[in-house]
């Protein structure tokens, strides 16, 4: 039994994105749909005009959803679950924990004649292990302060607000940096088609009034999280394999030509570094730049689920 059009809005609704504005590259991909769907005979081509018209005309997800409710395919969220930073992310925890470590290790260990393999293995011992417990720390602390993702409910404004007690959650000042990340947001959003001129204007006035961190969130609560963050790019994963090969070359030629000064041991210590370093973080940065090539800032459009599903 295959889910409703009702359903899919209230699917999409429940899970707070059907509220969310949609952008002109999520009404392409929509209008494409609707195109699709002529050639595959669903809808006829006096429908589809009508149909465009109001896919430009929407302003959310949910009425994104609504023009293309009775084609079987369901308008499923904004953007890829996958954080966009995932595999690089990964590939730094990697470093961290295996080459890092004994990086530190070497420049700690002592010089002269009485050190040993045994002298590297008892200061690693030492070493991994704290660098270890750092991480566990702070992957604990990041867990317990990261955000839920749920957006809160728009705020009336201190003019419409009754005299009484603060709302919940203006106990938590805005500082200045708040506000420039609102700001940034709106902007982003108005560059994509989310929200118009005089909508960002209105906010824009809003953002330099409000007081505490609720009041700012409340405006880009009808905006995806993480706007204006910044997204991986095939540029990175170049730089990165760039960085691999001046490492690699500089080491290279640094043991070919032998030099006897401190200077030289310090780049080939560095250059050895950024060899071990470089080249996973690579990798990792390819494999995002792929992946939001792919999917970054369209809408996930697939087959409708099933009811069993």
């Amino acid at each position: 039994m295959m889910a409703g059009p009702g359903d899919e809005i209230v699917t999409a609704e429940g899970r707070g994105r059907g509220g969310l504005r949609a952008s002109h590259a999520e009404r392409e991909q929509v209008a494409g749909v609707l195109r699709a769907a002529v050639v595959q005979g669903r809808l006829a081509e006096d429908e589809l005009a009508a149909r465009v018209d109001r896919v430009y005309t929407s302003r959310t997800y949910a009425e994104l959803a609504e023009v293309i409710a009775d084609i079987p395919t369901a308008l499923t969220g904004a953007r890829s679950p996958r954080p966009p930073w995932r595999a690089t992310k990964r590939a730094w925890w990697f470093e961290y924990a295996a080459f890092l470590p004994g990086i530190v290790a070497i420049i700690l260990l002592p010089g002269g004649p009485r050190t040993t393999i045994w002298t590297l293995i008892i200061l690693a011992s030492v070493v991994y292990p704290v660098f270890w417990g750092l991480g566990v720390f702070k992957m604990a602390v990041t867990r317990r302060v990261k955000p839920s993702g749920e957006q809160p409910s728009p705020l009336p404004s201190s003019a419409d607000r009754e005299p009484g007690p603060p709302l919940a959650g203006q106990a938590q000042p805005a500082g200045w940096h708040h506000a420039q990340q609102v700001t940034a947001a709106l902007k982003a959003a108005l560059a994509q088609g989310r929200l118009t001129e005089d909508e960002l204007n209105a906010r824009a006035a809003q953002v330099s009034a409000s007081r505490s961190r609720t009041e700012l969130a409340a405006l880009t609560a009808d905006l995806p999280a993480d706007l204006a963050a910044r997204l991986p790019t095939a540029r990175d994963a170049r730089t990165g394999a760039c960085a691999s090969i001046a490492a690699a070359s500089m080491l290279a030629a640094l043991l070919l030509w032998q030099p006897d000064d401190s200077l030289a041991f310090v780049l080939a210590l560095f250059s050895a570094a950024t060899v071990l370093v470089a080249p996973p973080i690579t990798v990792g940065l390819m494999v995002d730049a792929r992946h939001q090539k792919r999917t970054g800032g369209q809408l996930r459009l697939g087959p409708t689920p099933s009811a069993g599903e």
